[in-house]
Order: C-alpha cells, then sequence, then structure tokens
C-alpha cells in the first residue's frame, strides 16, 4: 500500500503513545492476544523528541530509497547470486535464571531468521496462492558475530547480569543503564534480549538513528521457539522487528482510514493491524474483495504461525540499504562473520593525476585483512602491463592496521599510464582472499605545456585526448563524449550521474598543462548544463573545478556548485539531455596565476545519483573568449606531447573551410604518415598513433585549402 508520505506519522504514532500506555494499565498476561506486539513507532517518537535531526536523516533516507526504486536499478547486490550476510551480536541481559535464555534458543532464533529471510521456512505452503507470486527470497542471512571490535575472537553472546527487573526504554542498550552498550552499527546488527515491561514484546531502531541505540530489542520470552511466548512462540517477533531494522514499515502504514503507506506496492492496502490468526481470505474496508489483506505478511501483527512471507517489494526496500549510499552499505565489509589468517588488502595505489618527472615513485596502501598479524608480503607492480618488479615488504601489522608502502622508482615516458599493484604471499602463505590483493591509479606524465588560447569544444572523437587524464576510482560511470547535446558544435562531455546509483564517488579529468606566462590578464569560461532528478531538490550532484600551479601536487578550488546555483534546467524525472536554451556560461577569475609557467585544470563532479551533468565548450584565453566554432583566423600548427611517445595530438587554427592533408617524413624524406583531413574555420584536432614509429626526429606539415604550416616532432 502506497498513500500517505513519511511525515504524516506524528498524529498516529501519538494515538499508538497513548495507546500503549492504556494497554500497560489494562492488560495482563491473559489478555496477550491483545498486547501491543511493536512499540518500534513510539521509539521512533522518542527518537524525533529526543534529536532534532533525526527527521531530515530519515526523510533523507525515504528520498533516496524512493530514488532508487523508481529508477528501476533494484537488486543490484543480488545479481548473480550474491548473499548478504549480517553480523549479529545478541546481548543477554537478565535478572533471572529464566531471563538468562540458553545458547540453543539464540541459535534457534538465528535459524528461524534466515529461514524467513531467505523464503526457506516451511510454511511458505501456508500463503495462500493469491499471494505467492509475490513471495519473495531477500537474499540476507544472520550469522552469529566470531570477531568482536577489536579483531578478537568471540562467540558472538555476551551475557550481562543486571539489577533491573524490567526495561521499558533505550536504558537495556547502555551499560550504565543496566544494559549491555552496542558494537559497532556500521558492522554488527545488535540484538537485546531482556525482561521487557509494558506488555511488549519487542522493538526496533529504523535505519537513521542514533548508531549506540542502533538494533532490536526482544523480550526473553519471544525469542527462538518457547511456548511460555504463546502465540508469539516461533521466534517471529525478531524477523518483523528486523524487519523494522531494515526500514520496512508496519503493512498497515500505521493509520486506521485507508490513507497510511508502508511505502511498498505489492502489499495490499489495509485498515488495521491483524490479531490472531484469519481464515483467508480476511478483507477490510481498505481491501474489501478478495484475495483481501496480507495477514501473513511479517509486518502484520498476527499470531507467529500464521506469518509466512516477505514481498518482492519489500524486499527491493531492505536491499537498497546495502546500495552505494544506502543506510546499511557499510555492513558488506564488516569482518564480524570471521576473519581467514592470512589476507593482505591492496587499498590504493599512487600517485595518480599528473607527474611533471620521468622516474615516479610508486607507494601503495596496504591493509592485514587477516586475523594473523602480517610479518611479509611480496608487493607486485608494474606500469601499463609491462615487466614487473616485486618488492618483498617486512613488518608487522595487526589485524585491520594499515600502512603506506613507499616502492623504488620506476622510469616511465611522457603520456599516460597505468600503475598496477598486486600483493602476494602474506607470511609465505597463500592468500584467503585474491579479490582485494589488486589495485591500480591512472597518471600522466606531463613535461611541456601548451601555449594560449584554450579553444575545446570536444568535436574531435577519441576522448580523453592527448594530454588528458581521467580519474575514475570506482570504475563506474565516468566522464566521457557526447553528441546528443553541445552548446556549441556537435559535441560535449557529460557525466551520466542518471544511472550512478554510487553517491559521493568522484570523477576527474585534467587538462594538458599550459603556459601563462607573458600576459596581461585572463579569460575562463565553460559551458554548463544540469537538472535535478528528485523534486524536492534535497539532492544534488556536485561540480567543482580546480587549478594547480605546482604539478598537481596541490589543488585549489576555483569553483564549486550543487543545488540549486548549479541548476540549468527543471526537474527531470527522466535522463536529462539539454536543449539549446538550457545551457549557461561559467566564467572563472585566474588572474592570481598569470605568470604560472604549467598551470592545470581540473574539472570534479562528486555522485548524489540525480542527473546528467554537461560540459563544453572550454575557453582559456588572453584576454578575449573564443567560441568553439569562432577561433584565431591566423593558420598556425601546435604538436602535442613534443617528443612523444604512443600519440601525438595536432590542433591548428585555420581561417577557412575546406579540405586539406597532412603528412609527417623522416629524416629521408620518406613519408611515414599521410591522410585527408576536412578542414573547417577554427580550432581543428588530429590524433596520430605513433607507437610504430622509429625514434628520431620528424617533420608534420600541414595542407590547408594552399595553406601550409611545418613543425618537428621528436619520437622518444
Amino acid at each position: 500500500m502506497y498513500h500517505l508520505p513519511l511525515n504524516k506519522f506524528t498524529y498516529h504514532i501519538m494515538r499508538k503513545i497513548f495507546t500503549l500506555l492504556f494497554l500497560s494499565v489494562l492488560l495482563t498476561g491473559q489478555a496477550f492476544a491483545q498486547v501491543n506486539r511493536c512499540s518500534t513507532v513510539e521509539h521512533e517518537a522518542v527518537l524525533r523528541a529526543k534529536y532534532p535531526d533525526y527527521d531530515a536523516k530519515r526523510a533523507a533516507i525515504e528520498a533516496y530509497t524512493q530514488q532508487y526504486t523508481k529508477k528501476n536499478n533494484l537488486l543490484s547486490k543480488v545479481e548473480g547470486g550474491e548473499i548478504i550476510t549480517i553480523p549479529v551480536v545478541f546481548h543477554v541481559v537478565y535478572k533471572t535464571a529464566g531471563q538468562n535464555i540458553p545458547d540453543a534458543r539464540i541459535m534457534e532464533q538465528l535459524d528461524i531468521l534466515n529461514q524467513d529471510f531467505r523464503r526457506l521456512n516451511a510454511d511458505t505452503t501456508d500463503t495462500p496462492d493469491a499471494f505467492k507470486p509475490v513471495g519473495a527470497d531477500c537474499s540476507i542471512e544472520f550469522c552469529l558475530a566470531q570477531v568482536d571490535p577489536e579483531g578478537n575472537p568471540t562467540t558472538g553472546i555476551l551475557r550481562v547480569e543486571t539489577t533491573t527487573g524490567s526495561f521499558t526504554g533505550d536504558e537495556v542498550k547502555f551499560d550504565a543503564d543496566g544494559g549491555s552498550d552496542a558494537w559497532p552499527a556500521d558492522s554488527y546488527l545488535n540484538f537485546w534480549t531482556c525482561n521487557l515491561g509494558a506488555f511488549l514484546l519487542g522493538y526496533a531502531q529504523f535505519p537513521g538513528g542514533p548508531d549506540e541505540t542502533d538494533g532490536v530489542v526482544i523480550h526473553y520470552e519471544n525469542v527462538g521457539l518457547n511456548d511460555a511466548g504463546y502465540p508469539y512462540h516461533l521466534g517471529r517477533t525478531a524477523t518483523h522487528e528486523i524487519g523494522h531494522w531494515l526500514n520496512l514499515r508496519h503493512i498497515w502504514g500505521d493509520d486506521s482510514n485507508c490513507s497510511g503507506t508502508d511505502f511498498v506496492d505489492d502489499t495490499p492496502n489495509q485498515k488495521v493491524e491483524t490479531y490472531g490468526c484469519p481464515g483467508f481470505p480476511k478483507t477490510d474496508a481498505c481491501s474489501a474483495t478478495a484475495p483481501g489483506i496480507m495477514f501473513q505478511n511479517y509486518m502484520d501483527y498476527s499470531d507467529d504461525a500464521c506469518m509466512n512471507i516477505f514481498t518482492e517489494g519489500q524486499k527491493e526496500r531492505m536491499l537498497t540499504l546495502f546500495e552505494a549510499g544506502g543506510e546499511r552499505y557499510s555492513l558488506l565489509s564488516s569482518d564480524g562473520c570471521g576473519l581467514q589468517p592470512y589476507d593482505a588488502q591492496a587499498i590504493s595505489s599512487l600517485p595518480g593525476g599528473t607527474i611533471c618527472d620521468l622516474s615516479v615513485t610508486p607507494k601503495v596502501v596496504i591493509k592485514n585483512h587477516g586475523a594473523a598479524e602480517l610479518i611479509s608480503v611480496d608487493i607486485n607492480y608494474s606500469v601499463d602491463g609491462g615487466a614487473t618488479s616485486t618488492y618483498e615488504w617486512t613488518g608487522s601489522l595487526l589485524s585491520a592496521e594499515i600502512e603506506e608502502v613507499t616502492l623504488p622508482a620506476v622510469a616511465v615516458s611522457e603520456g599516460d599510464h597505468t600503475l598496477e599493484v598486486t600483493l602476494d604471499n602474506p607470511n609465505g602463505f597463500i592468500d584467503a582472499d585474491f579479490s582485494d590483493n589488486t589495485t591500480s591509479t591512472d597518471f600522466t606524465v606531463n613535461l611541456g605545456t601548451l601555449p594560449l588560447p584554450v579553444v575545446e569544444g570536444f568535436e574531435a572523437t577519441g576522448f580523453p585526448y592527448t594530454g588528458y587524464s581521467l580519474s575514475n576510482p570506482d570504475g563506474g560511470e565516468t566522464w566521457e563524449r557526447t553528441t546528443t547535446a553541445a552548446a556549441l558544435g556537435s559535441a560535449s562531455i557529460f557525466m551520466n550521474h542518471f544511472n550512478y546509483d554510487s553517491p559521493g564517488e568522484i570523477d576527474e579529468f585534467v587538462l594538458p598543462a599550459y603556459d601563462l606566462t607573458g600576459l596581461a590578464d585572463i579569460v575562463f569560461t565553460f559551458d554548463v548544463a544540469y537538472a535535478l532528478y528528485t523534486a524536492d531538490g534535497s539532492m544534488s550532484d556536485t561540480l567543482e573545478v580546480l587549478v594547480s600551479d605546482d604539478c598537481g601536487d596541490t589543488w585549489t578550488s576555483v569553483y564549486k556548485k550543487a543545488n540549486p546555483d548549479l541548476q540549468t534546467a527543471p526537474i527531470h524525472t527522466i535522463s536529462f539531455k539539454p536543449e539549446d536554451d538550457e545551457w549557461r556560461t561559467e566564467t572563472i577569475n585566474l588572474d592570481d596565476y598569470i605568470g604560472t609557467e604549467q598551470f592545470f585544470v581540473k574539472f570534479r563532479t562528486i555522485t548524489d545519483y540525480e542527473n546528467n551533468l554537461y560540459i563544453d565548450n572550454i575557453n582559456i584565453n588572453n584576454g578575449q573568449i573564443q567560441a568553439v566554432n569562432d577561433n584565431q583566423p591566423d593558420f598556425a600548427m601546435n604538436l602535442y606531447p613534443n617528443p612523444a611517445n604512443d600519440n601525438v595530438q595536432i590542433r591548428y587554427n585555420v581561417p577557412v573551410n575546406g579540405n586539406g592533408s597532412l603528412s609527417i617524413t623522416d629524416v629521408l624524406g620518406k613519408v611515414v604518415y599521410s591522410t585527408e583531413i576536412g578542414v573547417s574555420y577554427g580550432v581543428n584536432v588530429v590524433n596520430v598513433n605513433t607507437a610504430a614509429f622509429a625514434s628520431g626526429y620528424y617533420q608534420v606539415t600541414l595542407n590547408c585549402e594552399g595553406l601550409v604550416a611545418s613543425e618537428s616532432l621528436v619520437k622518444e
């Protein structure tokens, strides 16, 4: 059912609070059928009153969830059969021997959770045929924690004796209040059992609350299989509460007038909670015809024996938490379920970006991802897939510790390169997990500079061009050339944020080095187009421009915009492609950098999974803005890089439209390269592969409608 926005729950929350208080006075143990099975909503009201930012955090989580599901990028975490395993720590807080539930009950509870969330429970046969098509294997499992937050072995069961007779709030979650402190919420599901007062069976904390209270609390009689807790004696209270912990709402939407919502489309609308175990079909005012309401759903209040289903829509909602940017994403990298003895992890390699030297000193950050102390590891590294060098590291890294290791220098040529580093043989043993042993980074060696003007309209194919470098750390979406939109000409570059479901990821492109000496003033402009996806504007991708005058050692931000300053067009709920009037020209003051011999410009975008961002018509000029189709009329040619290695970019300005030819000859006058070219008024670019050229000197000759230019080229 899907009707009421999250911020409309306040009235109904208060109603439930007063109901709970009323029940706590009137109910007895004999009237257990009318117990308030779950006080998660009441707990949410307490958090809302105590933490002013709680509502905003919950709203952001809901916005991300809705955004993710609407874009139909669901279930990516389980494509190919991937299962999410969540480490659980049980805090058994007891005053009497009966409250100190045995290990066997805890293991029963784990088994029940794993059956229910994987739809392996035997009573799936009791799911009505009308609902079976939406019954979901949620691809979520639970393990008893084997490694504690300090990396030490653990049983995953903490037993804490208390003097407190019963708990009615979060006191059970704190040592100082007679309970047990939570383990880190980014790595564990905290599961407290205790004597809950006020006839409460359990409650959970929705994603977005404080870490120190994150988890679920269950009355000790309702953990695992225990007839003393009848009719809630089959462990489904924990299934229900963990559903809340994974961002599921009650199936009836916590109202009584059919306007509430659980934010799930495939659960029938329902008027109120269900008690007992009614016969099928059961209809009400909200679902008046068969099959009626889904009282078999774990997020209702039915008896344990009557519950047997999560739906595909509920699965989608839960799994969104484990996508990059989701509130439970960090659990995917938890070591709580156990470490292998020997596992070395390569976290990152350096350098990246631009290098202004023909010698590079690689670095790698290594992590001991194993249980045993790491005292040695082989570090294998290479540039561009060439010869592999091995550095034998020795030292001492305890479990989870990291160290940055500097490797011997490597000779490199000018141009674009990739450094790859692989770890092997931790402590002389086979590595337990090869999937995290390799890391790589791209870098560019740039010794020379180009003169102004920069007039880049991305009209040439083959982006990124010679001298440009891209940074794409996660290997996902990154800057690319497109002919679907342009401010001027026929092409631009863009970031596909619409399909980039990794909030916080950074992608960059760096222009070649430019010479800003001898200038009186300077003008820097570019055209941008951007639209949001989220209607309320609460989310936004970010565009930043940074510059460097020390070969990329340090960068200074000279431009940074996000919503609402970045927008050039209205909200788009489809993939954004700008119209001609949806571009804006940005101007940046670079006067402080006049006189710089090697000046770098970097465009950076930070994704928030919103919508597409376009850049076109980059101009850096000596006091005059040049349009991509209105460049300097002087006939001139420039080669970059020179000396060249595998590629050379030939840029030329021409004052005419027409045809021409390009040829390259060696010192004996032999033509080693030639091609016919079309020329257009303004800046033109040709990229030539020189990898097969022998080292030496060459002459590049350009003929355009009778105009001739010639430049010398050195091939290393």
